[in-house]
């Protein structure tokens, strides 16, 4: 059976919005935190393992909620999923900005809580069931760039509405709200699942859990290799980046930068702009070259770059390697533009949603990067409160730095584990399991 194809661009243009109104919003609420680490530390009194610990835990609960929407998507339909998840975030993120200076364990709870809303693998089934096998790569890398989009924006309105307040930055999470009714009017349902839907009406099948099904013998071994790849791949970005910000606010004030908090910013937006690109590109190679090449590719730069930090943030310390160095594990990231389209090319529709979701939420939510890179970085650092660490800012930046090594070993994972998993033989994806296509 070929692949279903919407005929229509402004169906297109749709879906498009939609998924990237998801991912965006998913990547701005979760990084508002982090970038507003030092402000959430010295109004509640917390120090960075605490923060990290908040930063990490809302990612595990990403796992439940993935468990949550990634069966309302295969059981009810990509769009009824993606909206209620959408909708779900943008609320529970927004009641943050009311939490009291002794009320961290609420502001801990209401993220933990936010965390559930997760939209990615819904987006990402939704997009790949549209797109033909040949610009799939390229969808996904764009979407999974406006993650970036989401995390540039998070730090515009941190510098400009920042200094009145952190709460009022948590508010903006808000915005997905007009598109949300929007898509509750314009969005169409794939078309994909609803001849999967269809059919499984008139033979009266029985629905299946889904989360017992990409456990059981047909797709285990491919579930745990995915979520093994997917897992370091997560360590290597949340060990540098959930705390990148308070990093680089360590290295601009040694370099004696009259506002390090606002040159951090700065130059973590030229960062995530070169993020975005790489997603991009890489996804858009992965549909010339193969998902696997492409995502070995952009490893490499992963490990180069990481090898650079190493050596001249913690060996033989220089400023201008360390910016550089930097640059070279941003384009590292574009492998995760990958993720989406290669898993969804790996199972079939009926556990396409599901598997998405929680094989990237576990992932995700056990990298634990940013409290392990955190609780380094309090061992290591003989000062505790803010003030102290930024008026000591090189030990500081070399305690930080010595707990974001995690990324390297991580990138040496991904090398390693992206070995056994399969390229996709065969990319349709249409609404019967792929067993029944390839029958003769």
């Amino acid at each position: 059976m070929s692949e279903v194809k919407k005929v229509t661009k402004f169906t297109t243009l749709v879906i498009i919005l939609a998924a990237i109104i998801a991912w965006m919003h998913d990547g701005y609420s979760l990084v508002l935190i982090s970038l507003l680490a030092t402000e959430l530390k010295v109004f509640f009194g917390v120090n960075d393992a605490a923060i990290g610990l908040v930063i990490s835990l809302q990612f595990v609960f990403t796992v439940p909620g993935a468990i949550l929407f990634g069966e309302i998507g295969d059981r009810f339909g990509r769009k009824k999923a993606l909206i209620i998840s959408i909708a779900w975030d943008a609320i529970f993120s927004s009641l943050t900005a009311i939490v009291p200076s002794d009320g961290f364990l609420l502001f801990a709870v209401l993220r933990l809580i936010s965390g559930l809303g997760v939209s990615w693998g819904i987006a990402f089934s939704l997009i790949s069931e549209h797109f033909a096998s040949k610009r799939r790569g390229a969808a996904g890398g764009l979407v999974h760039s406006t993650f970036v989009v989401g995390y540039i924006a998070a730090i515009i309105v941190t510098l400009i509405i920042g200094p009145i307040g952190w709460q009022w930055c948590f508010l903006t999470a808000l915005f997905p709200i007009p598109f949300i009714i929007l898509f509750w009017f314009a969005l169409p349902e794939s078309a994909v699942w609803k001849e999967y839907d269809q059919g499984m009406k008139e033979r009266e099948e029985k629905q299946k859990f889904r989360v017992k099904e990409i456990f059981s013998s047909k797709w285990l071994k491919l579930t745990i290799l995915l979520t093994l790849l997917f897992w370091c791949a997560e360590i290597a970005y949340h060990s540098l980046v959930d705390l990148a910000p308070v990093f680089f606010e360590y290295l601009f004030a040694f370099q004696g930068a009259a506002n390090p908090k606002s040159s951090a910013l700065i130059y973590m937006l030229l960062l995530m702009m070169i993020a975005a690109l790489g997603l991009f590109f890489f996804g858009v190679l992965s549909d010339y070259i193969g998902r696997k090449k492409a995502f070995l590719i952009d490893n490499l730069f992963g490990i180069f770059g990481g090898a650079m930090f190493a050596i001249f943030a913690l060996v033989i310390f220089n400023n201008s390697i360390i910016l550089t160095s930097a640059i070279f594990i941003t384009l590292g990231f574009g492998l995760h533009g990958i993720f989406g389209v290669w898993s969804s090319e790996l199972y079939d529709t009926e556990v396409r949603a599901s598997a998405n979701s929680i094989i990237f939420s576990i992932a995700r939510g056990a990298s634990f990067g940013g409290f392990f890179v955190g609780l380094i970085s309090d061992t290591l650092n003989p000062y505790t409160t803010t003030a102290e660490r930024l008026a000591n800012p090189f030990i500081s930046l070399q305690a930080l730095g010595t707990g974001m090594l995690l990324s390297l070993v991580a990138f040496i994972g991904v090398f390693i584990v992206l070995h056994f998993v399969p390229e996709p033989k065969d990319k349709t994806i249409t609404a019967l399991s792929k067993t029944e296509v390839l029958e003769p």
